[in-house]
C-alpha cells in the first residue's frame, strides 16, 4: 500500500474539529488566510524562514508512506528554533487556546517531528499564531514539548491514519474478490442484454463513450451495473450511476441489493438532495441555528468509522440513522461516505452542474477515477440547459437592496448593475428581446 499525503490532510482527518461552512465562505476564508499569512510573514526577522518545505518517508510491513508539507515559519530566537503555525480566525481571541482546534496543534507537532527528527534537541518549541480576520489582532501561544513527546505523538497519529487506510484497503481486496466471483443474477439473458453488457464493458476498459438505445424491459440497469463492476480492480475507482429522477435512483439501489444477494461486496451510497434529507423542518445551515452543522468535523471521523465497519449499503434511511446517532448533517455525511464507497448513486447535478458537482471527483487534480453510467441520457440535454443558465431580475435586485440597507459599498454595487438594466430596458421592444452576447461589464457588475 503506497500512501502519499500532506501533513495537513492527516492532521485534519485524525484530529478534525469545527463546524460546517458553505463553499463560498470557505473559499473567501482561504483567500483571507493567504493574505494574512503573507502579511504576518513579511514582518519576520532576519534568519527566519517562511513556507519551509519538508518531507518524510517510511516503510512498514504493508505500506510505504510519503508525507510532505510546508511549515508556515521556522523562527530563530537566540538558541531556540520555533516551528510556527499561522491560523486566521473569526473567533474572539480571548477564548482561543491550543485546544480550541486540535488539528492546528497536531499539524504543528507533525511538522516539528519531520523538521527535528535528526536533531539532538531535547526540547521542541512550537508557536500557534492566531490572527483575527477583521481586527488583525494577534495571539501567540508558545508551547514546549520534549522530543520524546513529539515522537510519540507522531507515531500515534500515523498508526491511527494507517489503521484507517488498512481497513479501506482490506475492503477493496474483499470487493475485488467478490467481483471476480460474481455471476449474473439471472439464469438467462434477455434478447440484446448480453450485447449491451459486452459493449459497456469494453467501453469502460478503453475509457470511451457509449450511447446505448435499448427497448424497455431488456434489463438495462442490471446489465450495465454488472458489466461496469467487472472493470473495477484498483483503488480509487468510483462507479457513478447518475439518474434524472428519484425513481431511477430507487431502481438502481434495488439492483445493487440484488447483486449483493448474489455475493457482491461493494460499498454503495445514495446521495439525496440536501433539502430532502435535512433533519430540520426548514433548512438553515448556519451552525448557530443547526445542531447538525455545529461541530460536524469534530464528530465526523468516529461517524465514518462506525458506518464503514457496520454496513455496506448506504441508502437514505441508513445514512439518516447513523447521522442522527452521531448528531451530524446527513447530506454532508453522505458526501464524506462517498470517499470510501465503490458505487455512488446520484442525480445528474453531482457530476455536471457547475455549482453543485462533487469537486473531489470531477475537478482537475482529483486522485479518484470516476466512471459514469448515465440513466436516460436524453434528459441530460434539457437538464444541462438549466444547469448552465443564469437569471437576474431587476425586481429582485431592488428587493435585495432594500433588505441590505444603505451603505457605501452596496449602494455603489447596486447602482452599477441597475444602470445596465435600465440601458437594456430602453433598447427593448414589447415582447421578447434577445441579445447574442451580454455586455461583459454588465456580467462583471452582477458577479460583484
Amino acid at each position: 500500500m503506497e500512501i502519499k499525503a500532506s501533513v495537513r490532510e492527516i492532521a485534519e482527518m485524525v484530529y478534525g474539529s469545527g463546524d460546517l461552512a458553505g463553499e463560498e465562505y470557505l473559499r473567501r476564508r482561504a483567500e483571507e488566510g493567504i493574505l494574512i499569512h503573507k502579511e504576518h510573514q513579511s514582518r519576520y526577522q532576519e534568519g527566519d524562514q517562511r513556507e519551509v518545505y519538508v518531507s518524510y518517508e517510511e516503510a512498514g510491513e504493508d505500506y510505504r508512506l510519503f508525507l510532505s508539507g510546508r511549515i508556515d515559519g521556522v523562527l530563530k530566537r537566540g538558541k531556540k528554533t520555533i516551528i510556527e503555525e499561522i491560523k486566521s480566525t473569526t473567533r474572539d481571541l480571548a477564548i482561543v487556546n491550543e485546544e480550541t482546534v486540535p488539528a492546528h496543534l497536531a499539524q504543528a507537532k507533525l511538522y516539528a517531528f519531520i523538521y527535528f527528527r535528526n536533531s539532538r534537541k531535547r526540547k521542541i518549541d512550537i508557536r500557534l499564531t492566531y490572527i483575527r480576520v477583521k481586527s488583525k489582532e494577534i495571539k501567540k501561544i508558545d508551547l514546549v514539548f520534549s522530543k520524546e513527546e513529539i515522537e510519540d505523538f507522531f507515531r500515534k497519529t500515523i498508526e491511527l491514519y494507517i489503521g484507517w487506510l488498512r481497513k479501506i484497503s482490506a475492503h477493496e481486496e474483499r470487493r475485488n474478490r467478490s467481483i471476480e466471483g460474481l455471476v449474473f443474477p439471472f439464469p438467462d439473458y434477455r434478447e440484446g442484454q448480453r450485447d449491451l453488457m459486452g459493449a459497456c464493458y469494453r467501453t469502460l476498459l478503453n475509457k470511451g463513450i457509449l450511447y446505448a438505445i435499448a427497448p424497455t424491459g431488456i434489463g438495462k440497469t442490471v446489465a450495465v451495473l454488472f458489466s461496469a463492476l467487472k472493470t473495477i480492480n484498483r483503488a480509487g475507482q468510483k462507479l457513478f450511476y447518475l439518474t434524472a429522477k428519484n425513481l431511477g435512483k430507487r431502481i438502481v439501489m434495488d439492483t445493487v441489493k440484488l447483486l449483493m444477494a448474489a455475493g457482491l461486496k461493494a460499498k454503495t451510497v445514495e446521495i439525496t438532495a440536501k433539502d430532502s434529507i435535512c433533519f430540520l423542518e426548514e433548512r438553515d445551515c448556519d451552525p448557530e441555528k443547526c445542531p447538525y452543522a455545529r461541530d460536524y468535523y469534530t464528530k465526523l471521523f468516529p461517524a465514518l468509522q462506525d458506518i464503514f465497519l457496520n454496513a455496506d449499503f448506504y441508502d437514505r434511511e441508513t445514512i439518516a440513522l447513523y447521522a442522527a446517532k452521531h448528531g451530524i448533517c446527513p447530506f454532508e455525511y453522505s458526501l464524506d461516505i462517498s470517499n470510501f464507497s465503490d458505487i455512488i448513486v446520484a442525480d445528474y447535478n453531482y457530476a455536471f452542474c457547475p455549482r453543485t458537482h462533487l469537486t473531489r471527483y470531477f475537478d482537475e487534480g482529483s486522485v479518484y477515477e470516476p466512471m459514469l453510467l448515465i440513466d436516460e441520457a436524453h434528459n441530460l440535454v434539457s437538464r444541462s440547459q438549466d444547469m448552465y443558465s443564469g437569471e437576474a431580475s431587476k425586481a429582485e435586485l431592488l428587493t435585495l437592496r432594500k433588505l441590505l440597507g444603505e451603505n457605501k459599498i452596496s449602494t455603489s454595487l447596486f447602482a452599477d448593475v441597475l444602470k445596465y438594466f435600465e440601458e437594456y430596458e430602453r433598447e427593448m421592444n414589447p415582447g421578447d428581446f434577445f441579445v447574442r452576447d451580454l455586455n461583459e461589464e454588465f456580467v462583471g457588475a452582477v458577479q460583484k
